[in-house]
């Protein structure tokens, strides 16, 4: 019989999940011999939703992940907000929906599948993992920026030192932060459940670091500007051609900016940004409108996944005091207007990260 051949092993039913039997999770009707009758009224993925199959043993996981960011995406209507649109609206809320939505995962897209998004299937029978596989989960949706940083599958860029140590996306990343911890987070830079470096590096912040650059540098530079290197930036990949029909001549990047994200948990004054994918006529196919496209960034705060300990920023004070290359500045913002790469409005709508005095060099 087809229905004897996947899903379920002598392996799955041994464990805990196994032992509750299907029913208990996917309903259905017990006893009956026959396909059509035993599945009338079962539920394909019983986690979606209000995920009520897992609340009868995770109460407490299943009571925060409604307010989670990758529950909520909260990030979009913030961003939508700060730009004037009416995230309340019937309109933005059926574009959401219908565009938006449909990328996040329920419970066991994340712990016994495949997300949707890319396909589904279960990653190992229908065996539950408590920690979610790096391939199978987090990079299968976060790939093709993050998955590449991390993994060094940007041509001429290492991989991350975490990953090269033999850490996965979850030594970072906890369950607190993705499961939520009972509040609503605006943006995923406003989740204080979110990874920081000081907590496996704590002198790394500290003004008695024995590392000089450590102390100098304290709260006023994000890490990463320093040990991070060239990353994705949108306009690169969604706009092919500039307004001479010629190539953006790379899909790389590396702007240091200052932080339009200030806060006691991300104080630093200089962070690095990356450009987003957002233009005044962007939801216009939904009948939306931005009346204040200018009223927020369109470099947003970046965290790049490609940390070394040696970068060039490192190597010298001179690669980045004085260095023009690397900073955010309204010329090179001019140089990607001139292209057609961005619209006039940039400068407007960036002025509070663009940096206008680079610091000096030595």
């Amino acid at each position: 019989m087809v229905w004897e051949k996947v899903l379920v092993s002598a392996e799955f039913a041994e464990t805990t999940h196994g032992g509750l039997g299907c029913i208990a999770c996917h309903g259905g009707k017990d006893g009956i011999l026959t396909k059509e009758e035993a599945h009338e009224g079962i539920v394909i993925d019983p986690t979606q939703g209000a995920a009520t199959a897992c609340n009868a043993c995770h109460p407490n996981e299943v009571e925060t992940v409604p307010s989670s960011l990758h529950a909520t995406q909260q990030g979009y209507f913030t961003a939508f907000e700060r730009r004037g649109g009416d995230a309340e609206s019937t309109d933005f809320h059926a574009m959401f929906e219908n565009r938006c939505a449909e990328c996040h995962a329920s419970c066991g897209q994340c712990h016994v599948s495949r997300p949707a998004t890319v396909g589904g299937g279960l990653t190992h029978g229908h065996m539950f993992r408590k920690q979610p596989s790096q391939t199978n989960q987090c990079t299968a949706c976060h790939g093709s920026r993050i998955g590449d940083e991390f993994r060094g599958k940007n041509e001429g860029i290492p991989a991350d030192t975490h990953y090269l140590s033999g850490m996965n996306c979850m030594n970072c990343h906890t369950g607190v932060e993705l499961h939520g911890d009972g509040t609503m987070p605006d943006h995923r830079f406003a989740n204080e459940a979110g990874p920081t470096c000081v907590t496996c590096h704590p002198d790394a912040q500290s003004a008695d670091s024995p590392i000089m650059h450590h102390s100098i540098h304290q709260n006023n530079v994000s890490c990463n500007v320093c040990h991070s290197v060239s990353y994705k930036n949108c306009y690169a990949c969604h706009v092919e051609q500039d307004s001479q029909g010629l190539r953006f001549p790379s899909e790389m990047d590396f702007r240091i900016g200052k932080n339009p994200e200030v806060s006691e948990y991300r104080p630093y004054g200089y962070v690095l940004l990356r450009h987003i994918p957002i233009a005044p006529d962007t939801f216009e196919p939904w009948g939306l409108e931005m009346p204040n496209y200018a009223g927020s960034p369109t470099w947003r705060p970046a965290a790049p996944h490609n940390i070394q300990r040696n970068t060039p920023q490192t190597e010298s004070c001179d690669n980045c005091h004085g260095n023009l290359d690397l900073y955010l500045t309204a010329e090179y913002i001019n140089q990607l207007i001139e292209s057609g790469l961005m619209n006039e409005q940039e400068i407007e709508a960036n002025q509070s990260v663009i940096v206008t005095e680079v610091p000096g060099g030595f």
